[in-house]
C-alpha cells in the first residue's frame, strides 16, 4: 500500500501532475521556518542544541518516534535500569561526549578486573584456560597498530584475524582447538564493531576508527545525555511521532525546502538537516527525496550497512551465581543443539549489567540477532535458561526481569550500533564516510540538505560521540550558510 502523503499513481513514491499540483498547493500553505532537523536521536539534538546556541530559534526539529534519542533508549523497569540501545562512552579526555559527562559528574567509576568472576568455560561447562580470551585480546589490540590493516584493505576486516590466528595460534586453525578458537574470536569481534559479519566489512574501513582508549559509563542512564541535549529548547520546537515521507529539495520556490510528513503537515525550510539512521536511508531514500538523489549519494549510501545488534537481558532479584559480577565466556567446541536452538551458537560472552548485578545481558548479532527479534520471548528465556545451566551446571531459578530489544524490526532504524562500509562499497570506491555527507544544491546553487549521524564521520563512526559532533559540524555549517546569506541582503534603511 502506498504510504505517499502526497498521492501517486500506482507504485509508491512515483508521482503524476496531480501530485505536481499538489505540491504547488503545499507550498502554499506550508509552514516557514529556516531550519527542519529530521531525526531527534542524538545527532538531531546535537544539531538543533548547536543551531540554538548559535541564535538559530527558528527551528523544528521532526521525530518520527514517540520518544527523543534514536539509539540511546534507557529502560527503568520496575526498579532496574538498563540500556536497550547505546550503553558505553568509548573513551576518556579525547572524547567530546566524556568531557560532556564528566562536566555534568555524571560518569561512573569503572570496576577494577578483579572484582569480577571470570569463567572461561565450554558449552558443557568444562574449564578452558583464559589463554583463549588473551590471544584473542591480543589480536584485537594489535589490529589498533598502525599499518596492522594495510595489507587487508581490498579484502574484509575478518581476513585480518583469519590469517593472524594462523601465525598466533601453534595448534593452527584447522585443530578443533583451533575452529573453536576461531569461532570465539569471530563473535567477540562482531560484538565490539556491532556487524553480521566481520566478512562484510571492509578491513580499509575499521582501520579508519580512531580509539580513545578506555569504555566508561553513566550513572544514571545514557538518557542523561538527552536531557542535556534539550535543557533550554522550548518543547513547542520538537515534534513527535511526526515521520517524515516527503522532501522536495528543489522545488519551484527554488529557495526553500518544502517537508512533508506522514500526517500531512508542511513546511517550507531554508535548510534540512537530515540525521536518519542509513539503514532508514538505504530502504526509503527513493521513495522520500524528490528529485531523487545524485547517483554518487546513493552509490555511497548502498556501500554502506548498519549492524543489526540486540541485546536481551534477564535478570533475577539476587545474583545465583555469587556476589560478584558475572563474566562468563563460552568457547563452542560442539555444535550439537537443536536448529531452532542455533542462535546460542553466536553467545560467547554473558555478563552482568552496569550497576545490576543480578541481570545479565546477551549481545546477539547478525542474522541471529534479526531471528531472535521474531523469536517469542517465553522461547528467548527457555533458550536462555537451557544455555546457562548447561554452562554452569546448576538449576537455574526462573527469572523476574526479561527485555528483548529489537531494531531491525524499527522501521527508523532498521538496525542498531554500528555503520560500516562493506566490502563492495570499499571496492566501488567508498573509502571515507565524508563521502556521505556531501550536501544537496539546488538548481541555484543553494545547499539546502545536509547529512548527520554516526554513519558521516570518519573516524569515530559507530559511537554516540561522533554522532554527536556530526550534529554540531552540520548545524556550524547551516550557522555559516545563514550568516553568508544574510550578508548578501541590501541593507534595511531607517
Amino acid at each position: 500500500m502506498c504510504r505517499c502523503c502526497l498521492g501517486c499513481s500506482g507504485e509508491e513514491g512515483s508521482i503524476n501532475s496531480k501530485v505536481i499540483l499538489n505540491i504547488f498547493y503545499k507550498l502554499s500553505r506550508a509552514v516557514n521556518v529556516d531550519v527542519v532537523v529530521i531525526g531527534g536521536g542524538v545527532a538531531g539534538l546535537s544539531a538543533l542544541n548547536t543551531l540554538f546556541t548559535h541564535g538559530v530559534k527558528d527551528i523544528l526539529l521532526l521525530e518520527a518516534q514517540d520518544r527523543l534519542g534514536g539509539r540511546v533508549h534507557t529502560i527503568r523497569q520496575d526498579g532496574v535500569l538498563v540500556e536497550e540501545g547505546a550503553e558505553w562512552i568509548h573513551g576518556g579526555e579525547q572524547n567530546s561526549l566524556y568531557r560532556l559527562a564528566t562536566k555534568l559528574d555524571a560518569v561512573d567509576t569503572n570496576l577494577p578486573d578483579d572484582a569480577w568472576d571470570h569463567r572461561f568455560v565450554t558449552q558443557d561447562g568444562r574449564l578452558v584456560d583464559s589463554e583463549v580470551y588473551e590471544l584473542a585480546e591480543l589480536l584485537m589490540n594489535k589490529c589498533k597498530e598502525n599499518g596492522m590493516l594495510v595489507p587487508f584493505y581490498n579484502t574484509s576486516y575478518g581476513q585480518y584475524y583469519i590469517d593472524r590466528i594462523q601465525e598466533a595460534y601453534r595448534p593452527g586453525n584447522n585443530t578443533a582447538s583451533g575452529k573453536a578458537l576461531l569461532h570465539y574470536l569471530e563473535h567477540m569481534v562482531n560484538y565490539e564493531e556491532g556487524t553480521g559479519s566481520w566478512q562484510d566489512m571492509s578491513a580499509r574501513d575499521a582501520d579508519q576508527f580512531i580509539n580513545y582508549g578506555d569504555d566508561h559509563q553513566w550513572q544514571d542512564g545514557y538518557d542523561t545525555l538527552i536531557s542535556q541535549l534539550t535543557v533550554g529548547i522550548p518543547d513547542s520546537t520538537m515534534k513527535l511521532s511526526s515521520p517524515v515521507c516527503k522532501i522536495f529539495w528543489d522545488t519551484p520556490d527554488q529557495a526553500r525546502v518544502l517537508v512533508v510528513t506522514l500526517e500531512g503537515d508542511t513546511f517550507l525550510a531554508q535548510h534540512v538537516i537530515v540525521t536518519a539512521s542509513i539503514g532508514h536511508i538505504r530502504e526509503r531514500h527513493k521513495h522520500i527525496f524528490s528529485p531523487e538523489l545524485p547517483a554518487s549519494l546513493v552509490t555511497a549510501f548502498m556501500a554502506v550497512h548498519l549492524g543489526v545488534a540486540n541485546k536481551v537481558q534477564v535478570g533475577w532479584d539476587e545474583p545465583w551465581w555469587g556476589t560478584d559480577p558475572l563474566d562468563l565466556h563460552i568457547i563452542w567446541t560442539t555444535f550439537d543443539l537443536p536448529l531452532d536452538m542455533s542462535w546460542l551458537y553466536g553467545e560467547v560472552n554473558i555478563y552482568s549489567i552496569h550497576r545490576h548485578r543480578g541481570v545479565l545481558q546477551l549481545f546477539v548479532t547478525g542474522a541471529n540477532s534479526i531471528h531472535v527479534e521474531n523469536l517469542p520471548e517465553d522461547i528467548i528465556k527457555k533458550h536462555v535458561l537451557y544455555l546457562l545451566k548447561r554452562v554452569t551446571g546448576e538449576n537455574i531459578p526462573q527469572p523476574t526481569f526479561f527485555r528483548r530489544s529489537r531494531w531491525s524490526s524499527n522501521p527508523w532504524t532498521r538496525g542498531s550500533y554500528s555503520s560500516y562500509i562493506t566490502v563492495s562499497g570499499a571496492k566501488a570506491g567508498i573509502h571515507h564516510r565524508d563521502q556521505l555527507a556531501v550536501p544537496l544544491t539546488n538548481s541555484k546553487g543553494k545547499a539546502v540538505v545536509v547529512w548527520a549521524g554516526e554513519h558521516t564521520h570518519n573516524t569515530r563512526y559507530g559511537t554516540v560521540d561522533g554522532a554527536m559532533d556530526t550534529g554540531k559540524r552540520e548545524a556550524l555549517r547551516i550557522v555559516s550558510l545563514i550568516k553568508s546569506s544574510s550578508s548578501l541582503l541590501p541593507a534595511v534603511e531607517n
